[in-house]
């Protein structure tokens, strides 16, 4: 009997590291169709042949996880996340006047001895990634890659509003007609269970919290594909060096002693659903300027309905000892206690 993806799947549900989902099997199967008519008959190519898919639906529906899971099925294909994938092309790209075959050659590179290449995370907001995006995919093609792609959004609204978007059209159409869109069906949202079934708030710091903190991160991001990602802050960028997808991992030293305002941490907000962030100390007058950060970034995470899992030296209600901001502190407490699940100390 041949093993499948399914099995593989099975696998995953039989050693309780997932519950099984009809709308997820459902994609893995469209998934397996899709890549078996795309080796069907490869010497006379057919035109109505779908040469990729693309999958899109909202944050934790376990786009990546299914994707990845066919990936490494398949012992023939590679996952890169789209930022990942950009940053290495616009340092190759930038290397002498000759783009175009510096690009070709790249790719060409990158997906030697493969034949699937998965890029995860799809978006473009950017008119430099709007117009490098289709050369890439051109490219791809021409060497018979078969290109499967998550996004949280559908192609048709891919680049809304950009700056010159009807150059951008005809590669949406091109996704539309010549791959497989599949939405992932399904209200259930597995980033946020595995986060309600967890303890959240870490404290005291130790080398037990740690490595608690750790394997929750590593339970909820691909580890082997963590990418950066820069946020604008005003006239400058702060770079989150350990990323996956919408989620991010720092310290309380880089978010909090760095010079940000609230409007900076609004906009981290709306490009992270979770942030872990470890090593926050127990806030004397020491570190007033960073508690006062710390306040405007729970403050922006909350409302923007974001997660937060923490590390912290102490527990929530002794984390401040600032006196002239502990009424200040009230309301961030409040809202650390609804966005964490905290455990007994």
């Amino acid at each position: 009997m041949n093993f499948s993806v399914l099995d593989h799947y099975n696998g995953f549900v039989s050693n309780n590291f997932i519950k099984k989902d009809i709308n997820q099997t459902n994609l893995l199967n469209e998934i397996s169709f899709a890549w078996d008519e795309y080796n069907k008959n490869n010497l006379f190519f057919s035109k109505k042949k779908k040469i990729g898919i693309y999958v899109y639906g909202s944050v934790g529906t376990g786009k990546t996880f299914l994707l990845s899971l066919f990936s490494q099925y398949s012992k023939v294909g590679k996952k890169i996340h789209f930022n990942h994938l950009m940053n290495k092309i616009h340092e190759t790209i930038n290397l002498n006047k000759n783009n175009s075959k510096n690009l070709e050659l790249f790719i060409k590179e990158f997906c030697k001895d493969i034949k699937i290449l998965f890029i995860d995370e799809l978006h473009i907001f950017n008119i430099v990634d709007a117009l490098l995006i289709k050369k890439i995919f051109h490219i791809l093609e021409k060497n018979n890659i078969f290109i499967m792609t998550s996004s949280n959004f559908h192609p048709s609204d891919l680049y809304k509003d950009g700056l010159q978007r009807t150059d951008f059209l005809p590669f949406i159409n091109h996704l539309n007609k010549n791959y497989d869109v599949i939405s992932v069906a399904g209200e259930k949202d597995y980033r946020r269970i595995t986060l309600n079934q967890s303890k959240t708030y870490f404290t005291p710091i130790s080398k037990d919290t740690e490595e608690e903190f750790n394997l929750l991160f590593n339970r909820l991001v691909d580890v082997n594909n963590l990418t950066t990602k820069k946020i604008k802050i005003k006239s400058r960028e702060i770079h989150f060096s350990k990323c996956s997808a919408n989620v991010a991992y720092c310290t309380f030293d880089f978010i909090c002693n760095t010079n940000l305002a609230h409007e900076d941490y609004a906009n981290i907000a709306k490009e992270f659903n979770l942030i872990f962030i470890e090593k926050i100390p127990k806030m004397t007058n020491d570190f007033t300027d960073q508690c006062r950060r710390f306040i405007s970034l729970i403050d922006m995470l909350y409302e923007n309905k974001c997660s937060v899992v923490i590390l912290a030296e102490s527990p929530i209600s002794s984390l401040c000892k600032i006196s002239n901001l502990s009424k200040e502190f009230e309301r961030t407490a409040s809202r650390l206690y609804e966005m964490t699940i905290i455990q007994a100390s």
